[in-house]
């Protein structure tokens, strides 16, 4: 009688914990709810933006959340499109790596054995010729873009002239363009060196850019939403955004290539994010490995930037800012966790505001998981 009885204790004490166990695990759930809507929400009342949407992955989690509405009182969802602008270079890195490991290239060979159409002896300073390592890390000594400069951004030129740019002119801009420093001397931003790798990519593999984000990213990630939307149908879906005078913006996504042209959606940059942690194949892994190191804090991958590459907790990141849209997107791989926020709007510093949230939530993820 005794032992029975005892018996019943423990089941009544095991019934009492799992309850509290579930009860805290809500609580931290709701807690952790509440402070990603309160984040997002306060973003879209500061910035004036109409929507956001975000995207946090692990082993165990797709965390997915849309916020705002459209002037029409329509409301967004994962299936909601956005233009993911130089987030696009993440996937021309995985490329590179890809090309890499399909003995198609070499980091370290200068790129003028892969071009076609001319010899290009611009394209080394002092007989130091530029590599696609160069490339990938923004070390090439390229310029930020050929088709406009600072000057025509301040006059409202810039819009214009970047989509009336054509392939042929970027070729001939290339061959007259003079470097002035030494490749892999001096960190510039480049779209033109992103686009310069995925021409060099159509190249070696003798298939279009499009085509190789299909059949080596996207259709082994599981992604159904990721690509370059051209065709009018397509285009229809892509989400409008706002520029930082609260008007209507244009789509860069129709005129760009390998550093900004892809538009994707929460629900399949999700899978991109988790493909990239989960996945052991060769090109992934390479991708993530440091090809420069500016500091002991920030350095570059595959078109990737690192922070802190050396410590427990290391993180890749890449920002994409359109005309109207603007783009976070963070991996913490050790952890095996990733986070991507989208809003359309483009205003002072919208990425940069993006980047401190996503931040913060990771910092709160943290906390609840460990008060688990």
């Amino acid at each position: 009688m005794l032992l029975r009885s005892v018996k019943s204790l423990t089941l009544l004490c095991l019934m009492l914990f799992l309850m509290v166990l579930t009860a805290c695990n809500n609580d931290s759930k709701l807690d952790f709810d509440a402070f990603v809507e309160k984040k997002l929400t306060d973003f879209l009342i500061e910035e004036n933006a109409q929507i956001a949407s975000i995207a946090i992955v692990n082993d165990k989690l797709n965390y997915q959340k849309q916020f705002g509405e459209f002037p029409d009182g329509t409301k967004p969802h994962h299936d909601t499109v956005y233009e993911i602008a130089s987030i696009t270079k993440t996937y021309t890195g995985l490329l590179l790596a890809k090309a890499v490991v399909d003995k198609k290239v070499q980091l370290d060979e200068d790129i003028r054995v892969y071009l076609q159409g001319g010899d290009y002896q611009n394209l080394q300073h002092l007989g130091k010729p530029i590599t696609l390592r160069h490339l990938a890390t923004h070390r090439s000594g390229l310029p930020q873009d050929f088709a406009y400069t600072s000057a025509d951004i301040k006059s409202g030129k810039a819009f214009e002239l970047f989509s009336n740019y054509s392939k042929a002119k970027f070729f001939e801009d290339l061959a007259q363009y003079q470097l002035t420093s030494m490749p892999g001397q001096t960190f510039q931003y480049s779209n033109v060196g992103a686009n310069l790798t995925g021409y060099i990519l159509e190249n070696v593999y003798n298939r279009p850019l499009s085509t190789l984000v299909a059949q080596l990213i996207t259709e082994q990630s599981g992604e159904e939403h990721t690509r370059f939307r051209l065709e009018p149908s397509e285009i229809s879906k892509i989400t409008r955004g706002v520029d930082r005078n609260g008007k209507i913006a244009p789509l860069l996504s129709l005129h760009s290539f390998a550093e900004g042209g892809l538009t994707s959606n929460a629900a399949s940059i999700a899978d991109y994010m988790q493909y990239l942690l989960s996945t052991q194949a060769e090109e992934v892994l390479l991708s993530r490995t440091l090809l420069t190191e500016t500091s002991s804090e920030h350095g570059h991958a595959f078109f990737w930037n690192t922070y802190e590459y050396h410590s427990a907790n290391p993180m890749f990141y890449h920002s994409g800012g359109s005309m109207g849209t603007s783009t976070w997107l963070a991996l913490y791989p050790k952890q095996k966790l990733g986070i991507f926020i989208a809003t359309n709007v483009s205003a002072n510093n919208t990425q940069g505001k993006l980047n401190d949230i996503a931040n913060a939530i990771v910092e709160k993820y943290e906390q609840v998981g460990q008060s688990k």
